[in-house]
């Protein structure tokens, strides 16, 4: 994985990938590298977690934690 954290102007802290977190896939480079299933879960993922922190529904910015389990896993059962 290259990229651990995403910055997102206008806001307080970082979105972070939790340690051990492989399948959440590095976007640095997306989509000049190509699209495959797991980039696209780690895209909708972020976004998941930038809709959240911008109605302050986010309580860190550790992914895939951060993350209410129901929105996880309406996100997973499109990618698993």
């Amino acid at each position: 994985m290259g990229c651990d954290k995403y910055y997102l102007q206008g806001f307080n802290y970082p979105i972070m990938v939790s340690e051990g977190q492989d399948e959440i896939s590095c976007l640095c480079t997306f989509p000049d590298s190509g699209v495959c299933k797991e980039r696209l879960r780690s895209l909708a993922y972020l976004g998941a977690a930038v809709v959240l922190m911008s109605r302050d529904q986010l309580p860190h910015g550790f992914l895939p934690a951060c993350l209410p389990e129901d929105v996880r896993k309406e996100i997973d059962q499109h990618f698993v």
